[in-house]
């Protein structure tokens, strides 16, 4: 009975995660926001965009440096602390995503650019919650069910951020 209430407790935890991504959801800034860096003479333009940098790399390089070692040691100790510990990388995965995102924004070298990412982003998260429909539909219940949906959800979150890194890599480097 000990283990079922477990096992309730952390699915519950990792559907939770999964279902309030919300809260720390990526966020447009308006274009003025963009255009007040802009405007900036060239040496402090050069200063804020480096602020801008400095979050938007370390969220990078910490999720891209967790491919393939998440949760490897709770694996071994089953599937309940696999699943919470899922939902902790996903929750991670979610913030940085969002940090990221915020900072690139800030690294456009004009407004087009900025319409342009916001648009792609737009499409992305329809893309990332059609492909989170099809992981449920294809395993819909069961104790592995949370993992599998977390490990989905890394996978997309991560690719998407590799892509955007590549893509924007002139904007970050400079």
């Amino acid at each position: 009975m000990l283990e079922l209430v477990k096992i309730l407790t952390g699915l519950l935890l990792v559907i939770t995660v999964l279902t309030c991504k919300a809260q720390t959801a990526t966020q447009n800034i308006s274009p003025a926001k963009l255009q007040a860096v802009l405007n900036l003479p060239i040496n402090q333009a050069v200063e804020r965009r480096n602020v801008y940098k400095a979050p938007l790399r370390a969220a990078y390089h910490r999720q891209i440096a967790l491919i393939g070692k998440d949760c490897t040691a709770e694996v071994a100790q089953g599937q309940q602390p696999y699943n919470i510990c899922m939902g902790e990388a996903d929750e991670q995965a979610e913030r940085d995503d969002a940090v990221f995102y915020s900072n690139l924004q800030m690294l456009c070298h004009d407004q087009e650019q900025l319409k342009t990412l916001q648009a792609s982003e737009a499409k992305w998260r329809t893309y990332r919650d059609s492909e989170m429909q099809a992981a449920h539909a294809a395993w819909p219940d069961g104790t592995g069910a949370p993992g599998f949906a977390g490990e989905v959800y890394l996978r997309l979150v991560r690719d998407h951020m590799r892509e955007l890194h590549d893509i924007y890599s002139l904007n970050i480097s400079q």
